[in-house]
């Protein structure tokens, strides 16, 4: 039992429920309802990210990856949140 316990995966796992949740209660306690909140935004999208990048390295295996595939899959991750971020503010 404690090998699963500690496991990379499973510790890896657990921070993603954790962050989550955390997420789930930002957004929450960010204001009323239909109300725009730029700071619950961005602090949601940078959880997102960051969850991104977490399951791409360790259940993709992207961490013991080459080079060229760990800086392409971290580009992508920092691209596509400046345009979610770019758009978010663009219209609101």
């Amino acid at each position: 039992m404690t090998s699963y316990i500690r496991n990379p995966l499973t510790i890896v796992w657990a921070l993603l429920t954790l962050v989550t949740a955390v997420s789930w209660l930002t957004a929450r306690d960010g204001g009323a309802a239909h109300v725009v909140n730029p700071t619950v935004t961005v602090v949601v999208l940078l959880i997102a990210a960051v969850k991104t990048q977490l399951v791409i390295w360790h259940f993709m295996e992207v961490r013991r990856a080459p080079v060229w595939l760990r800086a392409t899959t971290m580009s992508w991750v920092v691209v596509l949140f400046a345009l979610l971020l770019g758009f978010y503010f663009a219209f609101l």
